[in-house]
C-alpha cells in the first residue's frame, strides 16, 4: 500500500513511545497498548497536514496546534505494530536507561506516515528524534536519570549542559 512519510518539528508532549510506558488503557486491550506522542506545531504546518489528508483532530494550545499520532503495540500485521524508533539529537537510538523518559516541552521531530485507508487517509507513528530533551519528572517529584544532561566537571555552579548543543544529523535515521 503506498504511503507518504511526513516529518513534523515541534514541542513534544505525552511521549508514550517506549514499551515500558506505552498507553495500556482498557480500550487498547486488543492491541496490547498503544504508542503515542503529541506534537505542537505552527498554524501553517497544521493546515498543510490537514490538506495532505491527516484526519486527526488538532487542538490549539500555548505552543501552537497540537496533534496526537500513534501506533499499536500489536497490529493486524507484524509491520503495523511495535515501538516506534526513538533517536537522540545525534541520530543514535535513545538509551532509556541513561536519558530517561521524554518530558513534556522537549523539542523534536516526529515522523509518521499517511496511507490510503479506503475513503479516507490513515496515519501511523513511525518514530521521533529528540532535539532538545526535557527530563521527565513524575508527579511524585522523582526524576529519571540525568547523567547525560548535567556537566559535573563545572564546579562554579555552572549551568546544565544539554545535548541540544550538538549538531543534528542531516536526516533522521528511520
Amino acid at each position: 500500500m503506498p504511503s507518504t512519510q511526513i516529518d513534523v518539528k515541534g514541542k513534544i508532549e505525552w511521549a508514550k513511545v517506549f514499551e515500558s510506558n506505552r498507553d495500556r488503557a482498557e480500550f487498547h486491550q486488543e492491541t496490547d497498548g498503544m504508542y503515542k506522542v503529541t506534537v505542537a506545531t505552527d498554524e501553517k504546518t497544521m493546515k498543510e497536514l490537514q490538506k495532505a489528508g491527516l484526519g486527526k483532530k488538532f487542538k490549539e494550545t500555548d505552543h501552537g496546534w497540537s496533534v496526537t499520532l500513534d501506533r499499536p503495540h500489536k497490529g493486524k500485521h507484524e509491520w503495523q505494530g511495535g515501538p516506534p524508533i526513538v533517536a537522540d539529537i545525534t541520530g543514535k537510538a535513545w538509551n532509556l536507561e541513561e536519558k530517561g523518559f521524554i518530558g513534556n516541552g522537549s523539542e523534536g521531530i516526529v515522523k509518521f506516515e499517511l496511507y490510503d485507508a479506503g475513503a479516507r487517509k490513515g496515519s501511523r507513528l513511525l518514530g521521533l528524534q529528540v532535539l532538545d530533551h526535557v527530563v521527565y519528572e513524575s508527579e511524585g517529584g522523582s526524576s529519571q536519570p540525568r547523567s547525560m544532561f548535567t556537566d559535573h566537571s563545572q564546579s562554579s555552579g555552572g549551568s546544565s549542559s544539554s545535548t541540544s548543543q550538538e549538531e543534528p544529523q542531516d536526516s533522521i535515521p528511520f
